[in-house]
């Protein structure tokens, strides 16, 4: 069976006006991850990034600290995160019409105001799952989007072997839509779990096969244990 390790970026810059930036918490996470990686075995065979600046950014820092001989690195572009710009464009009109009376009006407000950017962003996110009506162009649809998941795993399988151990590089979303069809979940529950991945994380699956991701086994989830043994609390982040 393939082991693929899906490896959340490290903290970009949520709330910056450039999200897909790493900041320097981001950084030392990525770097500290790849050395973790450095000391564990069986060694990874790979690593692949979805293609994104901070998927890209974290992908190369761990690469970097995994020692004299790492694993070759490439770009699986159909593992890069949703388009959150094209979400936001289509569903927070919506939520400014819900938060109408005392909520924020703008984007300047949500920049402004961490909470409520958070907040925005969860009812963005249910919206698109949902497949709720929005306004403006068409956006990739959440079921498209687990579809594209999907066949990039598929691909990186059928490339790599179903006894590679693969690190794979990519974002909140991405994890979660792959576990979405590893473990059946709601899009409900699929909701907390995309909200709740911590930066930096590894979250290990078994797949037996090209083409049967349903038959995958989770075995390793979330797992942050190289951050929390550096012992700085601000090395913890989901945002």
């Amino acid at each position: 069976m393939a082991v693929i390790y899906l490896i959340r970026h490290g903290q970009a810059s949520f709330g910056d006006e450039d999200y897909d930036r790493l900041s320097k918490i981001g950084e030392r996470q990525s770097r500290i991850l790849g050395r973790h990686f450095q000391r564990v075995t069986p060694r990874l065979n790979a690593l692949c990034s979805g293609g994104m600046r901070r998927q890209d950014h974290t992908a190369e820092l761990i690469r970097e600290s995994m020692g004299d001989e790492p694993p070759p690195l490439h770009t699986q572009p159909e593992l890069a995160e949703y388009d959150h710009e094209s979400l936001f464009r289509a569903y927070l009109p919506a939520f400014f019409d819900a938060a109408a009376r005392d909520g924020p009006s703008s984007i300047d407000d949500l920049l402004a105001d961490h909470k409520q950017l958070e907040r925005a962003l969860r009812f963005v996110l249910a919206a698109w799952m949902d497949n709720a009506d929005h306004q403006g162009p068409p956006v990739e649809s959440w079921l498209e989007f687990c579809k594209r998941i999907s066949g990039g795993v598929n691909e990186l399988l059928h490339k790599h072997g179903t006894r590679a151990r693969i690190g794979v590089i990519t974002s909140g979303g991405a994890i979660t839509a792959l576990l979405r069809s590893v473990l059946g979940l709601s899009s409900k529950r699929t909701l907390g779990v995309t909200l709740s991945i911590y930066n930096a994380s590894v979250t290990q699956v078994y797949c037996p096969s090209e083409g049967r991701l349903a038959d995958s086994l989770m075995l390793g989830y979330n797992n942050i244990t190289h951050l929390e043994m550096m012992g700085d609390r601000d090395l913890i982040t989901f945002r």
